[in-house]
C-alpha cells in the first residue's frame, strides 16, 4: 500500500477505533494511548481470543497512564475565524475518533497514530483489527511501549495474530 492509496476501514476496525477512544476516556487518557488499543483489541471478537492467551487484562489495566500521551501531537490552527470565534472542534496532526456514542473525539496520540499507520502498510482489501494488532506488535519491536511494559515480546503478539 502506498501513502497516498485510501485504505477503507472494515465495520470492525471502527467500531475497535470507537471502543478505544471510550476506553481512554474510561482510563483517563487525553488521547487513544497504545493500551487503550490494546484493551480494544482484547475486546474485539476476533482478536480479543488470540491476545487474551498472550496479554494479562488486569496488567494492562493496571499500567499507568503515559506520561507522554501528548508528546509529539501537535494542534492545527484553524484559519479564517473571525475575532473571538471559536473552532467547532479542536483539531489535531493525527487521527480522532469518536467514542460509540458518537459525543466524544478522542485522537490518536503520536505512539498509537504510528501503530496505527503500521497496521494500514499490511492492509490488502478492507483495515481489520489483526493488521492493527501487527502494527502494534511491529512498533513494539522499533520502540519500548506498552508491550515491553508488560513484559510480552512483539514477536508472541505477532504468532497469536497469525493463529487467526
Amino acid at each position: 500500500m502506498s501513502e497516498a492509496e485510501h485504505v477503507p476501514l472494515s465495520a470492525d476496525l471502527l467500531a475497535l477505533m470507537r471502543r478505544a477512544a471510550a476506553i481512554a476516556l474510561r482510563l483517563r487518557e487525553p488521547f487513544i494511548s497504545a493500551r487503550s488499543l490494546l484493551l480494544s483489541l482484547l475486546e474485539d471478537r476476533h482478536t480479543g481470543p488470540a491476545l487474551g492467551a498472550v496479554v494479562r487484562r488486569d496488567k494492562l489495566e493496571a499500567l499507568p497512564v503515559p506520561e507522554d500521551n501528548r508528546k509529539g501531537v501537535a494542534r492545527l490552527q484553524e484559519r479564517g475565524l473571525s475575532n473571538g470565534e471559536l473552532p467547532g472542534i479542536v483539531r489535531y496532526d493525527t487521527l480522532g475518533f469518536k467514542t460509540p456514542d458518537g459525543k466524544t473525539t478522542v485522537w490518536l496520540s503520536r505512539e498509537a497514530y504510528a501503530i496505527f499507520i503500521e497496521g494500514a502498510r499490511r492492509v490488502e482489501g478492507a483495515y481489520e483489527p489483526k493488521h492493527l494488532a501487527f502494527g502494534l506488535a511491529a512498533e513494539a519491536v522499533k520502540s519500548t511501549g506498552v508491550l515491553s511494559a508488560l513484559k510480552v515480546e512483539p514477536g508472541t503478539v505477532t504468532a497469536a495474530i497469525y493463529t487467526l
